[in-house]
């Protein structure tokens, strides 16, 4: 075990502490906003638990923040990506199922050559 005593994810547990607090809200509140126990919320901020992707959306929501700023992303590099995600939410809204379908099979494509080239690289 590392020297933290296994967080390993302490920063990223530090900046939902600090977007949490920021927005006035408790951890048992926005526990109940994400749908999540309140322990939950605590693994989180004390960095032993890393949110899955829907609870780091609903998260950066209710404390009116990016994803990507609670993942550390840079100001400018966030705003991009969060313009990036809303322009993207908006164009799929209006696709059939299964062209959301054609694209997220892309997407698992497009990471499976990456994993493989990085191993190939190795």
């Amino acid at each position: 075990m590392s020297e933290d005593g296994g967080y390993r994810w302490k920063e990223f547990g530090a900046r939902i502490r600090e977007a949490r607090t920021q927005a006035g809200l408790t951890q048992k509140r926005l526990a109940e906003l994400v749908g999540v126990r309140p322990h939950t919320v605590w693994c989180w901020e004390a960095g032993r638990m890393k949110p899955n992707r829907a609870n780091l959306s609903e998260i950066a929501h209710h404390c009116a923040t990016s994803p990507a700023a609670l993942e550390g992303l840079d100001v400018v590099k966030a705003e991009l990506l969060r313009e990036a995600e809303l322009s993207f939410r908006d164009a799929l809204v209006r696709l059939p199922a299964e062209d959301i379908e054609s694209i997220r099979n892309y997407i698992r494509f497009v990471k499976s050559e990456r994993r493989r080239r990085s191993r190939q690289g190795s």
